[in-house]
């Protein structure tokens, strides 16, 4: 009965050797696993000596014998574990010269060779029955032979080697495999101490199985703690590198979407939900149409979009696929805004066809000018001789008028703050220029049964820095657009002057159609125009006027509403 149960017991090990080696395939797992089988040889071995009830003496003899390999070869197991620490770490480099590999086949040989001899009379002589008694039932005791101290050498090689393997593992550095390695050389000792015990003591056989039994536990648990340790900092690891990649994923200005093979939306980045206007993650799990009836992202061409802000982006979008190691499929969308490189581009065009433009408007102005000045000389002198008609006077100042106009048209040619001779920075009056500016526009107003309004929410003057005719341009421009976007009868524009901060404000305010998002978005923009007639020309030499004068100016508009213009302007105090 004390065989059978011993028998169990030594089962443990052998089935927690066998557990461990499937969970890990690592030099150390493997070699704990033979740790483990050398043990459960040893249990067994002294199991058999208990089987006297139902073995032959023969049978016992035999199977104490091949079950030895554990009591004998656990030594070089033992060295391995050392070995294994000593070349592994290089703060123990210094242990070098007896944990090698060379020593390492020395000890295996050695140990093979004392198990040979176990197999002869040299190793063990014979067995005897022992009587049982209160502490124990009937066993088979061997009586070694000559040769045993092969035996004895070996355990006390196993000792030192223990010790020494103690002593290292106080010095590990990583806590994790520190104290690993110091329970098992405890468990290890424990297991020694009672074997040594229990085989030359009056403590019975059977005793040192148990402790075993408990010892293995101990390495179990151990190696399991260990293990649950690293996958756990593993873990943590890997969801960092899973942070990063999310934030570089998130901070990537680029325009990234992930799908998976059931064409289901699994990531987006912050730069493409804010391009197409999505929030929340209501969009995750969703089909990839739920994006693509938002945006075409299956050309490779440069693809304009429109934002529902109305701002304009230029794309181009790209793909690949991506296999996943449990082998799913995923494909990965990037979209690269080349809407400054379009720009550039549209500017270089512009500014080209700006260039021919001005160089003709000089021309133009120039050849005008010469008959121009020729005919004013004669009215001179017609005014001289004879001056009761008074249409002289009249048609010289009409001359100075077209002369006037086509000092404005050189500006398309040079359109720039014009610097004074004696360095005298350029003011202009606003109010009093917007009134002058209203004169104008007064009897078309009239005519067309519209209504222009001009009004100042400060009290004193307010003077901006920027030259008088640029900032007539500039106003003569966007109030003629103004009046063309209101509908007679009920049409109304209204022009408010007051202060933000260091600037002067105009807002030009009318309750016309409005502006579509995508043409609000390419206000500004050289030679592009909605009107018939237009050459798309004057707003881009305002925006041009105010930025060289530290203005500034921004238009909102909302079909059906109308428009606001802002303008900023430096104030002169």
């Amino acid at each position: 009965m004390e065989a059978i149960l011993l028998l169990m017991v030594s089962l443990v090990p052998l089935i927690i050797s066998v557990t461990i080696i499937f969970y890990s395939q690592s030099q150390l797992t493997k070699a704990l696993s033979l740790f483990l089988c050398m043990l459960a040889f040893w249990q067994m071995d002294i199991a058999v000596l208990y089987a006297v009830d139902f073995l032959k003496q023969e049978t016992i003899e035999l199977l104490f014998k091949i079950f030895r390999l554990g009591t004998i070869c656990i030594m070089p197991v033992m060295y391995y574990f050392s070995y294994y620490l000593v070349s592994e770490n290089k703060e123990f480099k210094r242990f070098r010269f007896v944990f090698n590999k060379p020593f390492l086949y020395v000890i295996i040989i050695y140990s093979l060779f004392a198990y040979i001899i176990n197999f002869t009379s040299l190793g063990i002589k014979d067995f005897v029955v022992m009587e049982g008694n209160w502490l124990s039932s009937e066993y088979v005791l061997p009586i070694y032979g000559e040769w045993n101290i092969l035996f004895i050498i070996n355990i006390v090689l196993l000792y030192l080697n223990t010790i020494i393997l103690l002593i290292i593992s106080f010095k590990i550095r990583d806590p994790i495999y520190k104290s690993f390695y110091i329970k098992f050389v405890i468990a290890v000792l424990i297991i020694y101490i009672n074997g040594v015990f229990s085989g030359f003591i009056f403590i019975p056989l059977f005793f040192s199985s148990f402790n075993s039994l408990i010892a293995a536990v101990i390495l179990f648990l151990s190696f399991f703690q260990m293990q649950s340790t690293h996958m756990n900092i593993m873990n943590m690891e890997l969801s960092r590198q899973s942070e990063l990649l999310e934030a570089i994923m998130d901070i990537n200005p680029n325009y990234l979407l992930v799908k998976n093979g059931k064409d289901q939306i699994v990531k987006m980045n912050p730069s493409f939900l804010h391009l197409i206007s999505l929030e929340n993650k209501v969009w995750l799990g969703q089909p990839f149409s739920y994006i693509t009836d938002r945006i075409n992202m299956e050309t490779e061409k440069p693809y304009r979009f429109v934002d529902s802000r109305g701002k304009n982006y230029f794309l181009i979008w790209g793909k690949k696929e991506l296999i996943h190691s449990t082998g799913e499929e995923y494909h990965i969308y990037f979209g690269n805004d080349i809407t400054d490189q379009k720009h550039n581009e549209q500017l270089m065009i512009s500014s080209e066809k700006l260039k021919v433009v001005g160089e003709m408007a000089a021309s133009v102005a120039h050849e005008i000018r010469n008959p121009l000045t020729t005919i004013r000389g004669f009215i001179q002198l017609l005014k001289e001789k004879n001056d009761a008609s008074g249409y002289e006077t009249i048609l010289i100042e009409e001359i100075d008028r077209i002369n006037e106009v086509l000092k404005e048209l050189l500006i398309l040619s040079k359109p720039e703050a014009k610097e004074n001779e004696n360095n005298i920075l350029p003011l202009t009056k606003v109010f009093m220029e917007l009134k002058n500016i209203k004169v104008l526009f007064q009897a078309l107003a009239n005519e067309q049964n519209k209504e222009i309004i001009v009004e100042t929410r400060k009290d004193q003057e307010l003077i901006a820095s920027i030259d008088n005719s640029q900032f007539k341009q500039v106003m003569l421009n966007i109030l003629k657009n103004s009046m063309e976007a209101i509908s007679p009868q009920t049409g109304k524009v209204k022009v408010i002057l007051d202060q933000k901060k260091d600037d002067c404000r105009i807002r030009i305010i009318d309750n016309g159609d409005g502006i579509s998002k995508e043409r609000l978005a390419r206000i500004g923009e050289p030679y592009y125009t909605s009107k018939e007639k237009g050459t798309g020309i004057g707003l881009t030499i305002c925006l041009k006027l105010l930025k060289q004068n530290n203005g500034d100016m921004v238009v909102k508009s909302k079909e059906g509403w109308g428009t606001v213009v802002t303008i900023m302007l430096p104030c002169h105090h």
